[in-house]
């Protein structure tokens, strides 16, 4: 059966909600961020002006004096997020809260002799326009990669459909950096290969790319070639086998090392819930949310079960660099460990790896025992330190594991 993946992506969303929520500012500039003095979204009319995300507010008001700036206000974006979702699943289940002003939406099979794909889009797409107030562009494509690309393609008010037969077409115009999951740093990586456009690396052959390229980029590169790798991950589903942490800190911050803190620390609650249910995890998602509400996650299979923090820490480690982006503000982390089995249904696999679990679940096994008697994060991986001392917990001494998964 031909996939069908929608990607849904609101244009300027948070200037957008405030136009729907105020009708007066319809046509005009508007910015949001006017709180955190640099802009956050912009209205179409502002960016003809040239404003930018992260564009000083003082310098578009001395630039621009007729935009206007506004506060931002989350609460009122995540209600219009929540009514984007609810709209998208009266036409599928399988929706993906990507992040506050996009998900994603499965509709393989959906399709009836006088009802295509690109018609269901289209409904989705003209619904969400005229309950919401506000504009919306959609990718349709047989990947999640090539949707989230296709979305971009046409905006605002777009809607770009690609056939797998015009995926190579597609990918010609399109920019290596504009790929969905490849950043600054991967880019200019690939530069030096000679890889410029999506195409570029599309047409690159498999042993190339096994021999040159991160596991995330490989299986982007397979999305590309129009194989799917990414499902659509219904939140439904996912609440039904699988256990999260996740906290906000604060301030935000762009420092690599607090943000990896952040998530050991919570990758160490996942896997204390799951040691407490005699849970192991086949799958791990982890995400870093952004100062302006936008996820950057990754999804990880695993070989073998997994349950000892260290472990899932050293996974989650290897494609870290291709998830977080320099410069960005973070404000929270989160991990979700998935496709959870019974520890004593685990598949067995060679060369000791089941005999070096079995210690490491009898050192965290420990480590419970001390923090009942002790307290909560009496001993702690060294990797999550920092998030620790971050939230002023009662001060007592520390027993430190070291991270076994680090290199030096």
């Amino acid at each position: 059966m031909k996939r069908a993946i929608v990607h849904i992506d609101g244009d300027g969303f948070f200037a957008s909600c405030e136009i729907a929520l105020n009708p007066k500012l319809k046509g005009k500039p508007v910015v949001t961020g006017q709180e955190r003095g640099i802009a956050t979204a912009m209205s179409p009319e502002a960016k003809r002006l040239g404003i930018h995300r992260g564009m000083p507010v003082y310098q578009i008001k001395k630039l621009y004096p007729e935009v206007i700036v506004v506060n931002s206000n989350y609460h009122t974006y995540g209600m219009f997020a929540q009514r984007m979702y609810d709209i998208v699943r009266r036409f599928t289940d399988r929706v993906e809260e990507y992040s506050i002003d996009e998900c994603f939406a499965d509709i393989t099979g959906l399709e009836r002799e006088n009802l295509s794909y690109e018609d269901i889009a289209r409904s989705i797409k003209e619904t969400l326009n005229r309950e919401l107030g506000m504009t919306f562009s959609l990718g349709l494509a047989p990947t999640k990669v090539v949707a989230k690309v296709a979305s971009k393609y046409q905006k605002p008010d777009g809607f770009t459909v690609i056939e797998p037969s015009e995926i190579p077409d597609f990918l010609r115009d399109i920019q290596i950096g504009q790929v969905w999951g490849i950043g600054p740093a991967t880019s200019l990586s690939l530069y030096k290969y000679g890889i410029k456009t999506a195409l570029d690396l599309a047409e690159r052959p498999l042993r190339w790319v096994d021999e040159n390229l991160a596991r995330p980029h490989v299986e982007i590169w397979h999305e590309l070639r129009g194989t799917p790798v990414y499902g659509v991950r219904s939140e439904h589903e996912d609440d039904q086998k699988s256990l999260q942490a996740t906290r906000t800190f604060t301030p935000p911050t762009t420092d690599e090392a607090h943000i990896l803190s952040e998530l050991s620390r919570n990758v160490e609650h996942a896997a204390g819930k799951a040691r407490s249910h005699g849970l192991v995890a086949k799958r791990i998602y982890y995400f870093l949310k952004t100062q302006e509400f936008r996820y950057h996650r990754m999804e990880i299979p695993l070989a073998a079960a997994l349950q000892a923090p260290n472990e899932i820490l050293n996974e989650i480690r290897k494609t870290f660099d291709a998830v977080y982006q320099p410069g960005v503000l973070y404000r929270a982390t989160g991990v979700t460990l998935a496709g959870l089995v019974p520890q004593n249904m685990a598949q067995s696999d060679l060369f000791g790896e089941v005999v070096k679990k079995q210690k490491w679940n009898e050192v965290f096994n420990t480590v419970d025992n001390i923090d009942r008697r002790y307290g909560t994060h009496t001993v702690t991986l060294a990797s999550s330190l920092s998030a620790n001392r971050a939230r002023h917990q009662r001060p007592h001494k520390h027993l430190i594991i070291p991270f076994m998964g680090e290199t030096e």
